[in-house]
């Protein structure tokens, strides 16, 4: 298997799709330079004011994580202190649904906002239940009679 092109870098800094090469390298960001400045800035915030470890202070793709040294930036926007927030609702809803109506890409039925896939998804669990995998309900059914206990209808 390849990586798509432009996803990572070999430990030059070289575009690579070979998936071991970019393991020794690094996943680029999405979006070029501009990408890079993004994920350079939010980094910058989740990890400065709280801390926490930057960049390879965090670890490495080979080992993973060191647990407990990621950081997390959350911000809050008080909507009404710049405009009203019921105008600023009704634009955005505005603008989510001009971007929904875009033209699909081939093979995709229709664009998504952020949120639109949990909330539907949200809702189906709500109405039909919440689908358990073949695996899952196994892992239920055998740890229900290793205590003795009824699973009901899985």
């Amino acid at each position: 298997a390849t990586l798509p092109e432009g996803w990572a870098s070999d430990a030059a800094g070289n575009p690579t799709t070979d998936p071991a090469v970019a393991a020794e390298g690094l996943l680029r960001p999405i979006g070029a330079y501009k990408g890079t400045g993004l994920a350079l800035m939010m980094g910058l915030l989740s990890t400065l004011l709280s801390g926490a470890a930057f960049g390879a202070e965090l670890g490495n793709m080979a080992d993973g994580p060191r647990p407990g040294s990621d950081g997390h930036f959350l911000a809050a926007i008080d909507i009404a202190a710049f405009v009203p927030a019921e105008d600023f609702a009704t634009r955005l809803a505005g603008i989510a649904e001009g971007l929904r109506a875009g033209a699909t890409a081939p093979g995709h039925e229709r664009i998504h906002m952020p949120g639109d896939i949990e909330r539907e998804t949200a809702a189906a669990y709500a109405r039909d239940g919440i689908p358990l995998t073949p695996e899952t309900v196994a892992g239920i059914e055998a740890m229900a009679a290793k205590f003795g206990v009824s699973t009901g209808a899985l």
